[in-house]
């Protein structure tokens, strides 16, 4: 995973919250992704979709 790209990363990323990047503002949440260091997309990639989303959920 560590050889991947910075660009491959965010599509990853992307993937895995496909729901908030399927809106109108799709080139905003690609700003504020791009925002996002290429060593903290490999801990939440790295973590998986789950262990975020319930982190959320608990505290919505």
């Amino acid at each position: 995973m560590k050889q991947l790209t910075v660009r491959q990363l965010r599509n990853k990323f992307k993937k895995i919250y496909f729901d908030e990047f399927d809106d109108p503002n799709e080139s905003f949440m690609d700003f504020l992704l791009d925002l996002i260091s290429k060593e903290k997309l490999l801990e939440i990639i790295g973590k998986g979709e789950n262990y975020y989303s319930s982190l959320f959920y608990k505290y919505k």
